[in-house]
C-alpha cells in the first residue's frame, strides 16, 4: 500500500512538473522576441542638454533613460566649470575622454584625472567636481539609476 502511495506522488509531482514546464514554454513562445538592432551615432548627431544647477555642464544620455533609471551618458564641461559640493542618489562610474577632471570627496584633497582616468562615486557621497581650466572635459559615465544633483552642505 505504501508503494501504491509513493508511486501516486511521484506521478502527481511529474504532472505538476510537466504542466509547469509546457506554461513557461508556452508564454515564451507568446511574446515576439526582442529585435536585435544596433545603435551608432556620431558625435554630431548626439543630443545634449543642460544639466540642471549647473553653470556650463551639459549631458548627452547614450542608453536607458536618465530620468527614471540607470542609464549610460556622456557630459562636458566647459573648462573652469565647478560644481560645488552635491550628491548623487545613484552611483557612477566614469571615465575622462578629454580635458582634466577634478574630483574631491567631503574632508579629503581634490584629485585631477586626465583622459583615460577613471572614477567610481557611490550614492550619496559627498564630492565636488570641476574640470580645469583650459580645455573643455568630455567624460562618460554608467549610472546605477535616474540622475540628480542634490546641493550638499559641508
Amino acid at each position: 500500500m505504501k508503494n501504491h502511495i509513493r508511486l501516486f506522488v511521484i506521478a502527481g509531482l511529474s504532472l505538476v512538473a510537466a504542466a509547469a514546464l509546457y506554461a513557461a514554454q508556452a508564454e515564451k513562445a507568446a511574446k515576439p522576441a526582442a529585435a536585435k538592432r544596433a545603435v551608432l551615432r556620431t558625435a554630431s548627431e548626439m543630443k545634449w542638454v543642460n544639466i540642471p544647477d549647473t553653470k556650463g555642464a551639459q549631458q548627452s544620455v547614450a542608453w536607458g533613460n536618465a530620468e527614471k533609471g540607470p542609464h549610460g551618458s556622456f557630459a562636458k564641461f566647459a573648462g573652469g566649470t565647478e560644481i560645488p559640493l552635491h550628491t548623487h542618489t545613484a552611483a557612477s562610474r566614469s571615465v575622462v575622454i578629454t580635458g582634466t577632471m577634478v574630483e574631491g570627496m567631503e574632508g579629503q584633497q581634490p584629485k585631477e584625472l586626465g583622459p583615460g582616468s577613471y572614477f567610481y562615486i557611490p550614492g550619496d557621497l559627498k564630492h565636488t567636481t570641476a574640470c580645469k581650466a583650459g580645455a573643455e572635459c568630455v567624460i562618460y559615465t554608467d549610472w546605477s539609476g535616474a540622475f540628480d544633483l542634490k546641493p550638499a552642505t559641508p
